[in-house]
C-alpha cells in the first residue's frame, strides 16, 4: 500500500511540479502586492490624506472621471480601506469587457494618470500569470488542476511520512545527495502541509467556481453580447444612504454600477466589526437604481457556516490576517512547492537509477 501511495505521490509531483513552482513563486510575490504597489507607484497610489481630510462626494468624482475619459465607462469603484491610499475606479472601454484601473484621490479628486489595462501594471501581470498562466479560462482550469494536485500531494505526503515526528528536523549533510534531499523533502513537506492545504483548497474553489460562473454566463451569450453603462436615475449618495440605513453597521468597500442587463447597483462590504479572518466584501446589497428599492441582500451575519468559510478564503489565501508576520510565513510557503518539486524529482530519479 505504501509503495502504491509513493508512486501516486511521485507521479503527481512530476506532473504538477513545474506548474506549482510557477504558481508558488508568483504567489509569494503577490503576498506583498500592497507593499510593492505602494513602493513602485507611490506617486499615483498615495492620497493627500491628513487627520481632518474628508472624502469628496462620490457622484461628482464619478462624473469627473467619466468626463475625463469619455471612451470608457465606470463599472466599479473601490473605496480604499487604507485612508492613505487612493480609491480605484474600475473602467471598461465602451463596447468591451476589458477591465482597466484608474487611481483617484478621494480627498482632492485628482486623477494622476489614465486607465491602465490589467497587464499594464506589475501587479496585474503577476496576478494574471498566477491565476491563468496568461491563457484566460484554459489557464485557470490548468491552475485549478495544479491546486488539486497540491491537495493530493499534501494528503499522500502525510501518509508516506506518517511517522514524521521521529526525525522531522534531521538533515544528514554528510550522506548522499538522495538522503539529504529525502530529509529536506520530508521536513519542508510536513511543516508546510497545513498551508499547502489552505492554498490548494482556496485556489481550487475560486478557479472552479469562476469557471462554472463563466459557463452559465456564456449560456446566455446570444442574448447579451455587449455591456453598456446605464446611468442611475437616483444620485449615488442617495443609494449609498439607503444601503447604510438598512444596515447601520454596513461599511461599503466596493460598488458595482448598473448595466443595460441589470438596473441594480451593488454595494459590497462588511456589516460586522472588522475581523482579520473575514473578507471586506462578505455582505452585499443590490438596490434598484431607478426606484431606490432594495432588490436583494446577502447578510453575512445571517449566513450559514459554509458562507462564513468561503468568505474567510480571501484572508487565508493571501495570509494578510496577521500582518507582516503571517505574510512572511505565507511567502515562504509559496516557495515550498518549488523546493519540494526539485528535491522530489531528485529522489525519484535517484531511486530509478538504483533500481
Amino acid at each position: 500500500m505504501k509503495k502504491r501511495i509513493w508512486q501516486i505521490h511521485s507521479w503527481l509531483g512530476l506532473i504538477c511540479g513545474l506548474g506549482l513552482i510557477l504558481v508558488g513563486l508568483t504567489g509569494s510575490v503577490l503576498v506583498f502586492q500592497k507593499e510593492i504597489n505602494s513602493t513602485l507607484y507611490a506617486d499615483t497610489n498615495r492620497a493627500e490624506y491628513t487627520a481632518d481630510a474628508q472624502r469628496l462626494p462620490l457622484g461628482p468624482q464619478i462624473a469627473k472621471v467619466q468626463a475625463a475619459f469619455p471612451d470608457f465607462w465606470v463599472s466599479g469603484w473601490l473605496l480604499n480601506r487604507n485612508p492613505e491610499s487612493r480609491d480605484i475606479a474600475y473602467m471598461k472601454p465602451r463596447g468591451t469587457d476589458d477591465w482597466h484601473k484608474l487611481r483617484v484621490d478621494q480627498y482632492t479628486g485628482e486623477i494622476p494618470g489614465k486607465p491602465l489595462g490589467y497587464r499594464d501594471t506589475l501587479q496585474g501581470w503577476f496576478v494574471d500569470l498566477h491565476y491563468t498562466l496568461f491563457a484566460d479560462h484554459i489557464g485557470m482550469a490548468i491552475t485549478a488542476v495544479f491546486a488539486l494536485g497540491l491537495i493530493a500531494l499534501s494528503v499522500t505526503g502525510i501518509w508516506i511520512y506518517r511517522s514524521f515526528w521521529k526525525n522531522l528536523f534531521r538533515l544528514r549533510f554528510g550522506k548522499s545527495l538522495r538522503i539529504f534531499c529525502s530529509d529536506l523533502h520530508k521536513m519542508i513537506g510536513i511543516v508546510t502541509v497545513p498551508l499547502n492545504l489552505i492554498l490548494g483548497v482556496t485556489g481550487t474553489y475560486w478557479n472552479i467556481s469562476h469557471l462554472a460562473h463563466e459557463l452559465v454566463e456564456h449560456a446566455d451569450e446570444e442574448e447579451h453580447r455587449i455591456l453598456n453603462p446605464q446611468e442611475a436615475h437616483l444620485p449615488v449618495e442617495q443609494l449609498v444612504k439607503t444601503a447604510t440605513d438598512e444596515w447601520n453597521m454596513f461599511r461599503i468597500n466596493y460598488i458595482y454600477f448598473p448595466t443595460d442587463q441589470d438596473p441594480n447597483i451593488y454595494f459590497y462590504g462588511s456589516n460586522h466589526f472588522d475581523s482579520p479572518f473575514l473578507s471586506p466584501y462578505g455582505s452585499w446589497m443590490g438596490i434598484d437604481s431607478q426606484t431606490g428599492e432594495i432588490a436583494i441582500t446577502e447578510d453575512l451575519r445571517e449566513a450559514g457556516l459554509w458562507s462564513l468559510i468561503v468568505d474567510s478564503f480571501e484572508p487565508f489565501h493571501f495570509g494578510d490576517f496577521g500582518g507582516l508576520f503571517t505574510k512572511i510565513i505565507w511567502c515562504f510557503a509559496g516557495l515550498a512547492p518549488g523546493i519540494l518539486a526539485i528535491s522530489g524529482s531528485l529522489i525519484y530519479f535517484s531511486r530509478r537509477e538504483r533500481s
